[in-house]
């Protein structure tokens, strides 16, 4: 039926259109508004009004869309014009994106008695740096999240003016938050995230990726309150330390997904902690984290045997007794990023496809490996998806190319070796 109605909104046949609209109007009013329109998108439903603009049925069909409650669309933002328009016609989303271009419009649209408009919405992510006044964005959110009181997601991204004054207005509003991203978002500071660890303590997703003002109170105080955090993003955590990622461990134990690119103050005492106590992690990215040592990935390794995927890529001190460790007690690997480490060589690559048979992508560069690595991952990894080499000037690509096109299993796979790129 959804195929239907899709067909009918876009055809150009209007004879066509004109019967299936007939048709469409005759269905039971709670079948059209509760099994069939909220599987469309709000693009289908504003063609589906433009469909029956000069139709007899429009008032009916109006009132069939009134109430309805729609998905949204998490991948395109949502522009004023377009939110005036579901508001005048009682249309809910729970997905929504919010551009910064389009700030200054919504809040005039919120003011005008469409703040009804987040009564179901969820999932909110608020993106963007074109407005620079520190106070629209302050009041955008302030305004927005009184009236999302049931969210369960919020993502923040590029809002560089955004400050405490706003960001600290979640925690009144959003107690159920699930999920909390903030991306670049220079001036949040221990203050925001303090407040917020303590009142939405059923958090179980975070990231704070790029916020220079975190420092180890944040995430001390998160750790205390929201110990059934799953994943933990901390990209780029200049300040902070081991003690930090040690009270994540000592608290938060079901953690599945662990991201520290970049958190160069960060020792193997941390993941050696990770380790003993977070044994269900099946991710971890310590990408750019220059201090690490094999310690840390046989400790890693050894405890947390469920890991499906591993970034080590720019670990200087990560040798083959890591990539070892890991073949040996990792075997469900599904992800293995081994960029611009140095001391790994054709042992390591090998042991990985003889145990890890399940593997999907693998990233290698700036390495010493030769064709016999990437013949043993042809042969023994036959679900790899995605091989991507490059600065590994042992590998004949031409040689490996033929290899691979000539395995049927590994035709789909992403090919892309480069041994004669020189590094930066």
């Amino acid at each position: 039926m959804i195929s239907i109605i899709i067909t009918t909104i876009y055809s150009r046949d209007q004879r066509y259109k004109e019967t299936m609209v007939n048709s469409m109007m005759k269905l039971p009013h709670d079948m059209f508004k509760h099994e069939l329109l909220p599987y469309l998108t709000v693009h289908d439903i504003v063609n589906l009004d433009n469909a029956c603009m000069n139709h007899k049925y429009r008032s009916q069909l109006l009132d069939k869309i009134s109430g309805v409650i729609l998905r949204g669309d998490e991948y395109k933002s949502m522009e004023a014009s377009l939110f005036k328009w579901l508001g005048m016609r009682r249309i809910f989303l729970i997905k929504m994106v919010i551009d910064a271009s389009d700030y200054m419009m919504i809040l005039s649209c919120i003011v005008k008695d469409y703040d009804d408009q987040f009564r179901y919405t969820q999932h909110l992510i608020l993106i963007g740096d074109d407005c620079y006044d520190p106070q629209v964005k302050d009041r955008t959110l302030l305004l927005i999240v009184e009236c999302c009181t049931g969210l369960q997601s919020l993502s923040l991204s590029c809002l560089r003016e955004l400050t405490d004054n706003g960001f600290t207005n979640i925690y009144l509003h959003c107690s159920k938050l699930k999920s909390l991203k903030v991306d670049n978002c220079d001036q949040i500071t221990d203050a925001s995230i303090i407040l917020i660890s303590a009142h939405c303590t059923g958090l179980q997703f975070l990231h704070l990726n790029d916020c220079d003002e975190i420092t180890d109170a944040s995430i001390i105080s998160l750790s205390t309150y929201c110990i059934g955090l799953q994943s933990l993003f901390l990209r780029s955590g200049r300040q902070l330390t081991d003690a930090s990622i040690i009270s994540i461990s000592t608290h938060c134990t079901r953690l599945q997904s662990l991201y520290l690119r970049s958190c160069h103050q960060l020792t193997d005492a941390s993941i050696i902690s990770i380790s003993t106590q977070c044994t269900g992690l099946l991710s971890l990215d310590l990408m750019s984290c220059d201090t690490i040592t094999d310690t840390s990935i046989i400790s890693i390794s050894t405890h947390c045997t469920g890991l499906q995927s591993v970034t080590i890529y720019d670990c200087e001190q990560i040798s083959d007794a890591s990539i070892i460790s890991i073949s040996t007690h990792c075997t469900g690997l599904q992800s293995l990023d081994l960029g611009r480490c140095q001391e790994i060589t054709d042992t390591s690559i090998i042991s990985i496809s003889e145990t890890c048979a399940g593997l999907k992508r693998l990233l290698v560069s700036y390495t010493d490996i030769t064709d016999a690595s990437l013949i043993a991952i042809a042969k023994n990894c036959t679900r790899l998806q995605s091989l991507i080499t490059y600065g590994c000037n042992g590998l004949s690509s031409d040689k490996l190319r033929r290899y691979f096109n000539s395995i049927s299993e590994l035709r789909a796979v992403l090919l892309s070796i480069h041994p004669s790129m020189h590094k930066d």
